[in-house]
Parts: C-alpha cells; structure tokens; sequence
C-alpha cells in the first residue's frame, strides 16, 4: 500500500461518480515493483462524506 501512496497519490485525480456516500476518483499511473518491472493501473478511491477520509477502493491493469 505504501507503494501505491507514493508512486499514484501524487498523480491527477479524476472524479468518476458522485454516489451517496462521497466522490469516487480514478487515478491512472505506472507502478514500478521491486523487480523494477512496472505495470499500467488504474485505481479507485472514494473520499466519505461523514469522516471526510480518502479511501483505496481497487486497482485493476490498464488495458488502454
């Protein structure tokens, strides 16, 4: 997890939903692995309108 803050939070969001608990955002980006391959993502995060916290949804290979 450290490693998706470090290398994507950094990156531009964009909003995606607007459900009822709170935005939802895609963040597209390269991770790079220890083996120094790196892989195209995408991945989901959603900031809850009660404690106003940004959550990791999922992350999924990018076909694009």
């Amino acid at each position: 997890m450290v490693d998706i803050r470090h290398q994507l939070i950094p990156l531009e969001a964009n909003l995606i939903e607007q459900t009822a608990y709170g935005p939802k955002y895609m963040i597209r980006g390269s991770l790079t692995g220890p083996n120094s391959k790196v892989l195209r993502v995408v991945t989901i995060w959603m900031t809850e309108e009660a404690p106003g916290k940004t959550k990791f949804i999922t992350l999924y290979p990018d076909k694009q």
